[in-house]
């Protein structure tokens, strides 16, 4: 790609976060459309912030989210940005960003050489607590390389001339996460990670090779090279297995033999809770809580999960389960604390695995699992 067209994709990436809000927030649309729309134009709301956030693949790819969050102030700020919302959603406006990250696609092909493409283009918006949220989603192919269990991260940003991407402005953050199960073997200096998540927070600039990572997937379990018998038990295995085998069949016999010689009306055998014991007054046996063996009820023994050992897949379906198999994907954002786009990401690939299922409903997002009946929705 030439130095003028390099050039112009970075005046665009800029100019769609720090244009004035006279322009009517380019990120949408210019106010032509929405004048059409309504007898009396109403200005466009504001820009707050974007996120860009980069959910790398195990086999190279990259899904990335951008949102836009709009401060939607009064009504006639949200009347505007539902307007705008459904325009985009259907593709007539709000273009900028998708033609913008095409281009850098394109220009990084030509510099690497490795055939890359932008697919899987999915537009979608959210109303909520007096903020209105753009996200756009799609794939890069290709964008990071792969080396058996080693994930390359870098040259998809650069062009033939330096770097697509040389800034951040102040309202704008990158993100750029590790897949399942990767973590960080190199990244940019004084760059810290959490969560596998590297975060770069405007405003900042980046020379042509910064935007460097490595990351190195699970290694699984080490083969060892020693010339140790393997079994060591011998003929018969491993003797603390087999043991503790045949110990727990003596124990079930004895148990067995002393149930069917107990003498009748021997306080110590079992009572049937269809046939009361002498001396019971015939009501009901009481019933005890099931217990998961220590004493603590299994519904207690739920609540005590750690949640940081579980999945963000996981997560989300605990949390869909506690609240009745559905809730609000506003509400997933505020229980999480986590960002819009990483939310957003997450419950589009759930969409897509069958995990989950996504509903719009007025201004939100229903999110529930696949046999859940939703036709009954609580506010």
């Amino acid at each position: 790609m030439s130095s003028r067209v390099s050039a112009a994709l970075l005046a665009l990436l800029l100019a769609v976060s720090v244009t004035a809000p006279a322009a009517a927030a380019p990120v949408l649309s210019t106010p032509g459309p929405l004048q059409q729309t309504t007898e009396t134009p109403t200005p466009a709301p504001v820009t707050e912030n974007t996120t860009f956030y980069v959910q790398l693949q195990p086999n190279g790819d990259a899904r990335w989210t951008i949102t836009d969050t709009y401060a939607l102030e009064d009504e006639n700020d949200t009347e505007a940005f539902e307007q705008l919302a459904q325009q985009f959603v259907d593709g007539n406006a709000g273009t900028e960003w998708e033609a913008a990250f095409r281009e850098a696609n394109d220009a990084a092909t030509t510099a690497t050489g490795r055939e890359m493409n932008v697919t899987s283009v999915n537009r979608d918006y959210v109303v909520d607590d007096r903020r209105g949220i753009l996200i756009l989603e799609f794939t890069w192919t290709n964008f990071a390389t792969v080396d058996g269990d080693r994930l390359a991260v870098g040259d998809a940003f650069n062009t033939t001339d330096g770097t697509w991407l040389n800034s951040l402005t102040d309202d704008q953050t990158l993100v750029i996460a590790a897949p399942a199960g990767y973590g960080v073997q190199s990244s940019p200096p004084t760059m810290g990670v959490r969560n596998g998540e590297l975060r770069f927070e405007g405003p900042r600039t980046f020379e042509p090779g910064f935007l460097e990572v490595a990351y190195t997937g699970n290694q699984g379990p080490t083969t060892s090279t020693t010339t140790e018998d393997p079994n060591p038990g011998g003929a018969l295995g491993n003797t603390p297995l087999w043991a503790g085998a045949l110990l727990v069949l003596v124990v079930g016999i004895v148990v067995a033999v002393g149930y069917m010689n107990r003498e009748p009306g021997d306080p110590s055998a079992p009572v049937s809770a269809a046939s009361p014991s002498d001396g019971d007054d015939g009501g009901d046996p009481e019933v005890k809580p099931e217990s998961n063996g220590n004493g603590t009820d299994a519904a207690e023994a739920v609540s005590d999960i750690d949640v940081e050992l579980l999945s963000d897949e996981e997560r989300v379906e605990r949390l869909i389960e506690q609240n009745g198999g559905r809730m609000k994907q506003a509400r997933i954002v505020k229980e999480t604390g986590w960002s819009n786009a990483k939310v957003s990401q997450l419950l589009s690939a759930m969409d897509e695995d069958d995990r989950i299922d996504k509903l719009r409903i007025g201004r939100e997002n229903l999110i529930s699992f696949p046999d859940e009946d939703v036709t009954e929705i609580d506010e």
